[in-house]
């Protein structure tokens, strides 16, 4: 039974009560002082708080630092809103990047979503519309979740405090903006800028979510395998949550930015593991240590034009499977033969000598252009979060138990079998029995 398993509460104060941090706290929303303004260093917080909840996907840690230091100055101020204070009229739209890591690393894909974000004001524009207001992250990553504030060093703009997705997600269906059928066109894809200053370009309208991203993934083969992503064009009133009774509070999750924001701070100032899992404790989203040992292995097969692969974390006598499809999906217990987490619960990496986190794309990568290398035989925690209730959606739910299928048949030697439905963690950590 997975309950004999030594799982405890991430929590390593067990002799004080901790207040829970519910979602639309202070604490949660809001960075501190300085509030609606964000520097440098913010935005290192919200990286690294965001590689940690990314569930072992949304690009790499450093990969992201990167970007930090190369795209904004200590000078640069950047803006962002709650999603409470909305203004109804601003026009809003999500801008990311996709394509090879390898050739951001070579210094490749600091231009795609600016101009990205560049050609949806033109669309716009052009449609008699005002230009962008708002954008929001796509996903919580360390790439994905730092692009918008990218932009508004550049530009101006304000960054919405929230995501549509809670964490890193394998695909652009996967997204809250999708469940609740938001309209996605126009999709604008974009290339970097060339020595001459100019860019590719194309703005198609697109069936659905599965066909931007088939778009986006031939766009980026076709332009150094790298792609500047512009689509959900909408309003502040599509998303404004100040009435509680409104559809938008489904729509995204809200205030997850500011979440990334204090575990960042955290992370970066104190590099204490121990200490960090305590403040981990305080949120609301339930966490667990699921694991901890010495990542002994990574093998990685391609599907689908996706990485799909296998960390395999052992302490001596116990061994853990983690699969993953550019995002960890399912963790697997090797030696009592049972599921410990699966999607769209996330499962969590840190580096326990110092509390940093990092994503599948990190360990045993090329530490000649990473600088964040997490090289074989280093010893980590595997930590489970619990996820948003919105993310329990039957059809989101079902595309995690599609991609956890294909992952799992690209290892049909290990014999893991499929799970038939979604256990929520809790459920598996504490009673399940099959």
């Amino acid at each position: 039974m997975l309950n004999n398993i030594s799982i405890r509460k991430s929590s390593f104060n067990q002799d004080k009560p901790v207040k829970k941090i519910a979602e639309n706290d202070y604490n949660v929303r809001d960075f501190g002082q300085g509030n609606y303004q964000l520097t440098k260093t913010d935005i290192s917080y919200i990286a690294y708080g965001a590689c940690f909840l990314a569930s072992g996907g949304g690009g790499s840690i450093g990969l992201a630092d990167l970007f930090i230091d190369e795209m904004i100055n200590d000078a640069d101020v950047m803006h962002y809103a709650n999603p409470d204070d909305l203004d109804a009229d601003k026009n809003i739209a999500f801008i990311a990047v996709l394509g090879s890591p390898d050739k951001m690393f070579e210094g490749f894909g600091q231009t795609v979503s600016l101009n990205a974000f560049l050609e949806m004001n033109n669309h716009l524009l052009q449609s008699d519309q005002e230009p962008l207001g708002y954008l929001i992250p796509v996903e919580m990553g360390a790439i994905n979740t730092i692009i918008p504030f990218i932009i508004s060093a550049r530009q101006g703009i304000t960054v919405i405090n929230g995501d549509p997705c809670g964490r890193a997600m394998p695909e652009l269906s996967m997204t809250l903006f999708n469940i609740n059928k938001l309209p996605i066109n126009p999709v604008i894809l974009t290339s970097d800028t060339n020595d001459s200053g100019h860019y590719q370009k194309i703005i198609v309208h697109v069936e659905n979510a599965d066909d931007a991203e088939n778009q986006a993934r031939q766009f980026a083969r076709l332009n150094n395998n790298l792609a500047g992503l512009a689509c959900y064009p909408m309003q502040g009133a599509d998303l404004n949550c100040s009435i509680l009774s409104n559809k938008n509070w489904a729509k995204f999750n809200q205030w997850t930015v500011g979440l990334a924001w204090n575990l960042g701070r955290n992370m970066i100032e104190s590099r204490n593991y121990k200490e960090f899992l305590g403040f981990l404790d305080g949120f609301s989203l339930p966490s667990y240590i699921l694991f901890e040992g010495i990542i002994t292995d990574k093998e990685e097969r391609k599907i689908s034009g996706f990485d799909a692969g296998k960390i395999t974390v052992t302490n001596g006598s116990e061994t853990f499977f983690i699969y993953y499809k550019n995002e960890s999906l399912l963790a697997w217990d090797l030696t009592r033969k049972r599921y410990v987490a699966m999607g769209p619960d996330s499962i969590n990496f840190l580096a326990k000598k110092d509390a940093q986190p990092f994503t599948n794309a990190d360990i045993n990568s090329n530490p000649e252009k990473n600088p964040k290398n997490i090289a074989l035989g280093t010893e980590i925690g595997v930590i489970g979060l619990g996820a948003y209730g919105k993310l329990k959606d039957v059809v989101l739910v079902n595309l995690f138990l599609s991609n956890i299928q294909e992952t799992l048949a690209a290892f049909p030697e290990d014999q893991v079998r499929v799970p038939d439905s979604y256990i929520p963690l809790t459920d598996l950590l504490f009673g399940y029995n099959g």
